[in-house]
C-alpha cells in the first residue's frame, strides 16, 4: 500500500477520483453518517460509502493540513462534486477512523485528556492527527498510550492502576504496529519489556515479521542477562554486607539461593523476575537478618533502575532522552 503525503492527498482532492457534479435526480454513492452530520456543515468528507458533513472552519482550526486545503484557492470546475451545495472531499482513511477523529474535534467529552478511552478511539485519533497535523490531538493520544506503556520505571510500577486504555488480548503486537506507523517509539521499550515477560512461544505467536521477531528475541536475551547481573547482584559471592547480623547462616542461605536461581531461569517466572516484582519481600522470604533484608531490597531497586535506563538499547532503540525528543519534534 503506497503512503501518500496527507497534504498532497488533500490538495489534489484525490485527483484519481475527480470530483463530479451529480444531477439532482442521480443518487450519490454514499450515505450520511448517523453520528457526524451537521446540517450547517460546509464540506462533506467521504470515506468509502460513508459521508461526514462537517465545517471547514472546525477542520482548519484543528488540522494544519486541512487549513492549507481550505485557504488555498481551488480552481473552479464545472464537474466538481457537491452534496447539498457543499464541496465533497474523498479521503482514503477508514470511515471508523474519520468518525473517531471528527468526534474528538467536535465533542469535548469524547476524547478528554487523562480520561479512560478505548484503544480503537485512541489509535484512530493518533493516526489521523499525525497524518493531518492536529498536534494537540496527537499529544493527547500519546499521553493516553504512555499510560499503558510508560517511559519511566515509577509509572511502570503504577500502570495497572493508572493506565487509561483498558488491556486487551495479544495487545503487544497491536501497540507495536501503531507505534511504528505513527512514529511514537517512546512506548516501544515498555511494550517489548512486557512482551519479554511472556513465555517464549506466546511472545512469538503474533510475530510474522522476521526482523521484528529477531529484535525481540535478542532483546529478551539481553534483558534477562542484565536483570540477572543487576537485580540479583546481592547473590554475588563477594557482595558486601557489612551490617549482617548473622554472617554464617546468611552466607549459607545466599549460596543455596544462587544455585536455585540459576536453575529457575527458564521457568514461567524466573527468580530474577520475581525479585524485580517483589523487592520488599525477597530478604524475608529467604530468612535473612533484618539488615540484610533492607540491603537486598535496596540492591534490587537499584538494579531495576539500571536495567530500565538501559532498556531501549536492549531492543536496538535510541536512549530514553532521544525517544522523548522524537515525540515533541
Amino acid at each position: 500500500m503506497t503512503n501518500m503525503n496527507p497534504k498532497e492527498e488533500l490538495s489534489s482532492l484525490d485527483e484519481p477520483q475527480p470530483i463530479s457534479s451529480l444531477p439532482e435526480q442521480t443518487s450519490v454513492n454514499f450515505s450520511a453518517s448517523t453520528e457526524v452530520w451537521y446540517l450547517d456543515g460546509s464540506v462533506v468528507v467521504v470515506s468509502g460509502e460513508t459521508a461526514f458533513r462537517v465545517h471547514q472552519t472546525i477542520l482548519s482550526a484543528n488540522c494544519e493540513a486541512f487549513k492549507v486545503l481550505f485557504t488555498v484557492p481551488q480552481p473552479e470546475k464545472s464537474d466538481s462534486e457537491t452534496c447539498d451545495g457543499c464541496p465533497v472531499v474523498r479521503l482514503q482513511d477508514t470511515a471508523d477512523d474519520l468518525k473517531h477523529f471528527f468526534k474528538a474535534m467536535y465533542d469535548i467529552s469524547y476524547f478528554l485528556p487523562g480520561v479512560r478511552n478505548k484503544f480503537a478511539v485512541v489509535a484512530a485519533v493518533l493516526r489521523l492527527s499525525t497524518k493531518y497535523d492536529a498536534s494537540h490531538l496527537r499529544k493527547r493520544a500519546i499521553n493516553l498510550l504512555t499510560s499503558a506503556y510508560p517511559s519511566t520505571l515509577l509509572a511502570w510500577d503504577d500502570r495497572l492502576s493508572n493506565r487509561l486504555i483498558p488491556p486487551f488480548e495479544n495487545e503487544h503486537a497491536t501497540y507495536m504496529a501503531l507505534a511504528l506507523e505513527t512514529r511514537v517509539r517512546i512506548i516501544l521499550p515498555a511494550v517489548y519489556f512486557a512482551w519479554s515477560r511472556q513465555p517464549l512461544l506466546d511472545a512469538l505467536r503474533d510475530l510474522v515479521d522476521i526482523e521484528i521477531a529477531a529484535t525481540i528475541l535478542i532483546g529478551r536475551e539481553r534483558l534477562q542477562r542484565a536483570e540477572i547481573s543487576h537485580i540479583l547482584a546481592f547473590l554475588q559471592y563477594n557482595y558486601p554486607r557489612p551490617l549482617c547480623q548473622n554472617v554464617v547462616a546468611d552466607n549459607q542461605i545466599l549460596a543455596r539461593t544462587t544455585a536455585a536461581a540459576l536453575a529457575m531461569t527458564t521457568e514461567h517466572e524466573p527468580y530474577h523476575q520475581w525479585c524485580s516484582s517483589h523487592p520488599s519481600e525477597v530478604g524475608e522470604s529467604l530468612g535473612l537478618c533484618a539488615n540484610c533484608c533492607l540491603l537486598v531490597e535496596s540492591t534490587i531497586q537499584k538494579g531495576r533502575s539500571i536495567v530500565w535506563e538501559k532498556l531501549p538499547g536492549f531492543f536496538d532503540l535510541p536512549d530514553w532522552e532521544t525517544l522523548l525528543a522524537e515525540v515533541h519534534s
